[in-house]
């Protein structure tokens, strides 16, 4: 795909009539946000800000919450919203999303939107939220998903291979399971089928599981992809036909997309979304950045001092899901920090996230009360794995000046290896800790099927 345009290819698909009323209202959308990506940033966010306001005024007349805790803000003054007003808006806790629930819901939900369906988020930061979408909201995240395919080219007719459920019982190795299409059966474009199987399958098997059903896409969670891909090169595995392999619902690193490239020689895409708002941005198709959904939501990265960070800045994600006008988050602390980016360079205006770097109960805090980034996704995490035969780790804060290291080995290690490794991670870290040593014989994964390589296990 050359910068500014859409593949040929897609953009006949996009002229063609859909099967399904689900697909005519997809399409309609996809049509559209063919057109407003390649808007100007400038011309976006003034969009963005008569939708913020057309939201911010349906939550003050509908919601108390909103009413109550927004009174002092025109909604309908666009220009005083875009100007700085809007930063006057509270932020959204999750805590407030969790304590609320049902109050949050609106008294007078557009009828043109659609019948309720209710997400519930994982709850990997010991507070799971549940929160009611329309179907107008959940046709923007089958647009979004579209969105994904066109712009990383994929041949739809081909197999997907997912591995990510993490029920019990279902799409278990050998068989997995199999479903006629990539999505539901009556969205927009027909496409080849899918195949599932369960994140509990050993590694070995994933990997004869994918190299017998042979398909042309594999999408996964960043940990089996992390384990798999330097299995397969020590086994000497490669997967025929393999065409690209995506990520979701963990963070994603430079050495991720080096492990694909060189186990598999294909590249690597990501998506960032939560549960509780949707897709938040999708990877760029010409550079490793990610853009915003912006038709969907409006996206914030806030510093220390509570201002819009610039290019180059990290702080918190904020997000308003400005299409769900059932239980808008307006305003929604995610619980990501994330580093703002530059216009891109493809000539899609859309905002731009530069990195995503963790989730908020992620970060290491040192003992002096400075706060760090592990960092666990960047290149030069192989000199750590290099120093000995390891399979799998994970980094536990146990105390204030402790780090467990948390091993699945191939055979014991020497002294001399656990004193290369606490020392790597004490550079790592940037701190002297308190460097202790475990074997356990698995790592577990949470409920939802995501492994955490770094985790805090005591609050000062």
């Amino acid at each position: 795909m050359n910068k500014g345009t859409t593949d040929p290819a897609w953009l006949e698909r996009l002229k063609r009539e859909p099967r399904s009323d689900k697909g005519h209202r997809i399409l309609k959308l996809l049509r559209q946000c063919e057109q407003t990506q390649w808007h100007d940033p400038e011309d976006i966010l003034a969009t963005q800000f008569k939708q913020l306001s057309r939201l911010l005024g349906h939550a003050q007349s509908t919601i108390p919450h909103y009413a109550a805790t927004t009174s002092h803000i025109k909604s309908g003054d666009v220009r005083s919203l875009a100007a700085g007003r809007w930063l006057d808006v509270p932020v959204l806790k999750r805590q407030t999303v969790n304590r609320l629930g049902k109050e949050l819901l609106s008294r007078n939900i557009p009828q043109d939107h659609g019948s309720l369906n209710a997400i519930y988020t994982s709850g990997t930061t010991g507070l799971p939220v549940r929160v009611e979408r329309t179907k107008h909201t959940l046709d923007y995240w089958s647009a979004f998903t579209t969105r994904d395919h066109i712009w990383h080219n994929r041949d739809i007719d081909g197999v997907l291979a997912a591995i990510r459920s993490s029920e019990k019982k279902f799409a278990l190795y050998p068989k997995g399971a199999r479903h006629a299409a990539w999505g539901s059966k009556d969205g927009v474009f027909k496409t080849g089928p899918s195949l599932s199987l369960n994140v509990g399958t050993s590694i070995a098997d994933m990997a004869e599981w994918i190299g017998r059903n042979k398909p042309d896409y594999v999408l996964a969670m960043p940990n089996i992809i992390k384990r798999l891909a330097p299995w397969c090169m020590e086994h000497g595995v490669t997967f025929d036909g393999l065409k690209e392999v995506s990520v979701i619902g963990e963070m994603c690193g430079e050495l991720l997309r080096d492990l694909c490239q060189e186990a598999w020689q294909v590249p690597l895409h990501d998506v960032y979304s939560s549960r509780e708002v949707g897709y938040i941005a999708l990877q760029c198709p010409v550079n490793n950045h990610y853009h915003v959904q912006a038709e969907g939501l409006y996206l914030e990265i806030l510093d220390a001092d509570d201002q819009p960070c610039k290019p180059g800045e990290s702080g918190r994600v904020i997000v308003t899901t400005i299409q769900n006008y059932a239980m808008p988050l307006i305003r929604y602390e995610v619980g990501d920090y994330a580093e703002a980016g530059e216009t891109c360079d493809c000539g899609r205006g859309l905002p731009v996230i530069k990195r995503i770097l963790g989730r908020e109960q992620d970060i290491l805090v040192l003992p002096g009360g400075q706060h760090s980034w592990t960092l666990l996704g960047s290149p030069d995490v192989r000199d750590f794995m290099n120093m000995a035969p390891i399979s799998q780790y994970q980094f536990a804060h146990v105390a204030a000046d402790k780090i467990e290291v948390r091993l699945i080995v191939k055979r014991e290690l020497t002294d001399d290896e656990e004193n290369n490794i606490a020392n790597w991670v004490n550079k790592k870290f940037g701190y002297p800790f308190d460097i202790s040593f475990s074997y356990p014989q698995e790592l577990a994964l949470t409920k939802a099927g995501k492994f955490k390589d770094f985790i805090v296990e005591f609050r000062n």
